[in-house]
């Protein structure tokens, strides 16, 4: 072997290691273009916010409220909060008084005030303050409620019992210290108050047998009154029929009165009385008949059937 081949072997040798070099700096640079986006460059979503959480410094950011990027060192946590409208729905297992179980619905809406996330983080790291917090009052406060009542006089008085849960969970949530007053838009809806299917049997049978009694006691007033107004007008009805007697038989009288005035003492007073009574009977009986011809000794009489009083 001579002293060229050796030395063409030295330079190809160190072509060789200068070419695997670069070929691991490009990796390493392709390495780091992709590393650094995703370890250092952070998304924040609409609706969303970015804490920055620094764990050699131990700093905490305020909140990165998003649509924008953020810029972090590779070492720094980025915790992603929801902070717009947000919702929990649950049946929530309560007691009354004498022990009946019921199911509540409920819906709890809220929105988180961004000034307060922080404060949040610190006390929630984990952000499960929803479980930790907001159902374990709204849990806690609607039982302590509910023992106040009977299964009954939820039912009887249940804009009371509504009202009371509604009112007191929302104090009770915005004045708790751990959620550091970061709740806002707060609201709170009893959706249903369940109650076992058996007790809810007996309950619709007693309304039901409360409404027969109410709709006998109807009718029994009903009949009593119907009852009461048939004998008034019973009543009425005979008085007004005797005091129309008395006003016809006074009339007649006084007819018969005038009529013997006129014609003077002839003897046969009674005679012209029953004259008239006749004629007055007749014109009832046949008020059609325009004059009527009586005999008396023979002699023909013209009388008009139509004679008043």
């Amino acid at each position: 072997m001579n002293n060229s081949d050796v030395k063409y072997d030295g330079v190809g040798l160190s072509l060789s290691k200068r070419k695997t070099a670069l070929i691991l700096l490009a990796i390493v640079l392709v390495i780091f273009a992709i590393i650094v986006p995703l370890t250092m460059v952070v998304s924040v979503g609409v609706g969303h916010a970015v804490v920055l959480v620094d764990p050699i410094s131990k700093s905490i950011s305020d909140p990165i409220l998003g649509p924008t990027y953020a810029i972090k060192a590779p070492w720094v946590s980025a915790v992603d909060v929801y902070y717009a409208t947000e919702s929990y729905e649950a049946t929530v297992p309560c007691f009354s008084s004498d022990q009946l179980e019921m199911e509540i619905g409920v819906l709890v809406r809220w929105s988180l005030t961004p000034d307060k996330i922080r404060d949040l983080y610190n006390n929630y790291p984990n952000m499960n303050y929803q479980k930790a917090a907001i159902e374990s009052i709204l849990e806690e406060t609607m039982r302590l409620i509910t023992k106040k009542y009977t299964a009954l006089e939820t039912i009887e008085f249940r804009d009371v019992v509504r009202n009371e849960i509604e009112t007191t969970v929302l104090e009770e949530l915005q004045t708790e210290p751990s959620l550091a007053g970061a709740l806002t838009r707060l609201e709170f809806d009893l959706k249903n108050i369940g109650y076992p299917e058996k007790y809810t049997s007996s309950i619709e049978d007693k309304l039901v047998a409360e409404q027969q009694k109410i709709q006998a006691e109807f009718e029994k007033e009903k009949i009593l009154v119907l009852a009461n107004a048939t004998a008034q007008e019973v009543v009425i009805k005979a008085l007004g029929e005797a005091e129309a007697k008395v006003v016809e038989a006074n009339a007649t009288r006084q007819a018969i009165e005038l009529v013997l005035e006129s014609v003077g003492q002839s003897g046969n007073e009674t005679r012209i009385a029953e004259l008239y009574l006749w004629v007055q009977t007749l014109q009832r009986i046949a008020p059609e008949v325009e004059i009527l011809i009586v005999g008396t000794d023979g002699v023909p009489v013209l009388i008009p059937a139509n004679l008043g009083p």
